[in-house]
């Protein structure tokens, strides 16, 4: 049904021709569309403008939405952990095997701001680390009960199904929330379940980029686990709001930046060519915006002049860094403003970079990279965690201070909230 569902949704690009394409939820084995028909428009996100172009829509789900993937899960659940484990594993392989022969790797890409070239080592990496998932959970605890979890871009479709086939294969069925600034990866782990093996119900994916979804998913009583990935300030509202059913079942996921140390006898070169690609690049961090990117370097004070100029070189050379990046995030230009002002207020100072102008809306291009200098370690600007292109670089008086810092800096990707008020 879906195939030609989607033939006739989604034609062919068409010179000079817009042509509109309708996505799914994918709810008990069916695709459906969202109560009360209420729709979105997809990122226009194509890397070169062009005469021809395929504007897609997705369902805004709501609470009657959440409610018919909960209750399908729930259906499916005693079933499902009633299989053999070893058969679960095996259903979850070709659900993998699936996606990865389902992907649409142009769509994948387009909507990470991505050309073909720089996504495809991103894509290889993810589905190495999915099969590599797989096999670690042939043996395990068996758990029962439904599984939320919150997409987050930056997980992209691979990586989310490594995720969540660790909980499938324990036994439990799953509601899938997708992040509607990346849907295609959504949309993706849905067509693979179309196509694989497993049970309907067992996993149920649902489309929404109003809060109503969000918050009916959240608020369902009796859940198994919920798993949120978001920017910590992010998880500290949710757990606030949700806090009267906040427990240990609940995982907090934190998007985080990260340290690196340049030691007195590094080879500032090649340090400075990791920092680069690490911090700035396109296809590795998306411009800064990947969790996990460097957003702050510990020196040693005998090699910090030089590895600012090395650094501050490449960066200038590299043409692929100045490249714009899509902006995945809503507010990504305030916050580097911010950024940008808190670090002259710090009494930094810029290499690279000048503050992104200020609009009324958010912009669809992210901010150029910033490095600042003399960035203060006891300061707000170093001690940001949230990712962003900016780039502190900061002098230590031994290599021992810059790992003290590194390690205080940088508190992991878990985040558990504090639930004794």
């Amino acid at each position: 049904m879906r195939r030609a569902l989607a033939r006739s949704k989604c034609p062919a690009h068409t010179l000079g021709v817009v042509a509109l394409c309708e996505h799914h939820n994918w709810i008990a084995g069916g695709w459906r569309s969202a109560q009360g028909e209420r729709w979105y428009a997809g990122p226009r996100t194509a890397l070169a403008p062009h005469a021809e172009r395929l504007d897609h829509r997705w369902p805004d789900s709501g609470e009657r939405d959440v409610q018919a993937a909960v209750e399908a899960a729930g259906a499916a659940a005693p079933v499902w952990f009633e299989r053999a484990r070893a058969e679960r594993w095996e259903h979850v392989e070709r659900l993998a095997q699936a996606l990865v022969r389902e992907c649409d790797v142009a769509s994948l890409a387009d909507e990470l701001g991505l050309d073909a070239q720089e996504f495809a080592p991103w894509q290889s990496e993810h589905e190495l680390r999915l099969m590599e998932a797989l096999e670690l959970h042939r043996e395990g605890l068996e758990a029962p009960g439904v599984v939320a979890f919150g997409a987050h871009w930056s997980d992209g479709a691979a990586m989310l199904l490594a995720r969540l086939g660790a909980r499938l294969i324990n036994g439990q069925t799953a509601i899938v929330l997708v992040d509607s600034r990346t849907p295609h990866a959504g949309e993706a782990l849905a067509r693979a379940l179309e196509t694989s093996t497993l049970p309907s119900g067992v996993v149920n994916v649902v489309h929404a980029q109003a809060r109503e979804a969000r918050d009916a998913l959240l608020s369902t009583p009796g859940l198994a686990l919920v798993r949120w990935k978001a920017p910590q300030h992010e998880l500290e509202q949710l757990s606030q709001r949700f806090a009267a059913r906040v427990g240990p079942h609940w995982e907090w996921w934190r998007c985080a930046n990260r340290s690196v140390v340049v030691c007195e006898r590094d080879n500032l070169e090649e340090s400075a060519r990791s920092i680069a690609e690490q911090s700035f690049s396109r296809a590795a961090t998306l411009g800064g915006q990947l969790p996990g990117h460097v957003a702050r370097v510990f020196c040693h004070q005998r090699s910090y002049s030089r590895l600012c100029e090395e650094l501050r070189g490449r960066l200038l050379r590299d043409v692929a860094a100045s490249r714009p990046c899509r902006a995945l995030e809503d507010d990504l230009e305030r916050h580097v403003l911010a950024q940008w002002t808190l670090g002259l207020d710090e009494g930094a100072t810029a290499i690279l970079g000048a503050a992104p102008a200020a609009r009324a809306q958010a912009a669809a291009e992210a901010p150029a990279g910033i490095v600042f200098v003399n960035v203060d370690p006891a300061g707000a600007l170093a001690q940001a965690s949230r990712p962003a292109p900016v780039l502190s670089l900061v002098r230590v008086a031994s290599d021992e201070e810059g790992r003290g810092l590194a390690e205080a800096l940088d508190p992991g990707p878990r985040w558990r909230p504090d639930l004794t008020h």
